[in-house]
């Protein structure tokens, strides 16, 4: 299944390596650098199959990020990565419907095993490989 992928992530050496390995599976991967860029691109958001948001982003939080996505495009699901260790935080991610947590660092085999599964799952089909990562919730935030 090739995919339009949508990448905010302020790292741009981890952003580019995502996106070239992503891009050389077939997929549309489309990245920015800070949340404001995103946002300016409605029609990338428009048909993207998913998201994938740092929470850490140098202009707005992810959390921020996707509610203005989300009244862009309710239905998007989400991978929402961080590398906090600050539960509070931790737990609020764990809350935004649609979607998926990933603690940073992530191998690539991980991040496109998480898109699939996350896919699956916001198409009510049964999860490809459920494994170790964090379970998506349904809705939208």
């Amino acid at each position: 299944m090739l995919l339009n992928i949508l990448i905010v992530e302020d790292s741009e050496e981890l952003c580019e390596g995502w996106q070239d390995i992503l891009s050389l599976d077939g997929h549309r991967v489309h990245c920015f650098l800070n949340g404001r860029d995103a946002l300016e691109n409605q029609a990338l958001i428009m048909q993207a199959d998913v998201l994938v948001t740092d929470y850490y982003l140098p202009d707005i939080n992810g959390l921020a990020l996707v509610s203005m996505v989300r009244k862009i495009r309710a239905d998007i699901p989400i991978i929402l990565l961080t590398g906090t260790r600050d539960p509070a935080i931790r737990e609020t991610l764990l809350q935004v419907d649609n979607s998926m947590f990933l603690s940073k660092p992530i191998r690539i085999d991980q991040l496109e095993r998480s898109i699939r599964e996350l896919l699956a799952a916001s198409s009510k089909a049964p999860p490809v490989d459920a494994d170790k990562v964090e379970q998506p919730r349904s809705s939208s935030v």
